[in-house]
């Protein structure tokens, strides 16, 4: 959802100069690249734990949702994914030592709308970028606002312990 792709939907590792210029704040050492783009998977399947799926509302092809869960991408629709595999909520932005965290970003032209899901492992805030590469980076800030593909900002914040 709403993040930078390949040229002409080639998928391709975007470059540190492309990827600053797409999301202004970062640069200067706040973020590190994790991985290569990959189109196999998305935000919100990287912060379920899964490398190998889409997943996205749409029923069939290379799409996956989650069998239970509501067929939209409503802000209610996504926290419900993270509860059902039991996450709760808090207000804490900040990383936790033992605990695994999703931050939920929305859109700002429409706030029941999610645009990307950020992953903290108890160590650092990890994200995927669309059909880009995977960064790591230090705060959730980072990604949000309404300047070029930044993605809203911040609407939910989920945690569960790590087992």
């Amino acid at each position: 959802m709403g993040a930078p792709e390949g040229i002409a939907g080639v998928v391709r590792t975007i470059t540190p100069i492309e990827l600053e210029a797409r999301f202004p704040k970062l640069g200067g050492g706040n973020y590190k690249r994790a991985s290569q783009a990959t189109a196999r998977y998305n935000c919100l399947a990287f912060a379920c734990g899964d490398d190998r799926r889409w997943w996205e509302p749409r029923p069939g092809g290379r799409f996956y949702w989650p069998p239970d869960a509501q067929r939209d991408t409503s802000l209610a629709a996504v926290t419900r994914i993270f509860t059902a595999d039991g996450y709760s909520e808090t207000e804490d932005r900040n990383i936790e030592s033992g605990y695994l965290k999703a931050a939920i970003y929305v859109e700002l032209e429409d706030l029941d709308t999610y645009s990307h899901v950020a992953l903290s492992d108890g160590l650092v805030w990890k994200s995927k970028l669309g059909k880009g590469q995977d960064i790591e980076h230090a705060s959730l800030d980072l990604l949000e606002g309404n300047q070029k593909d930044e993605y809203g900002i911040v609407a939910a914040i989920l945690r569960k312990a790590i087992q």
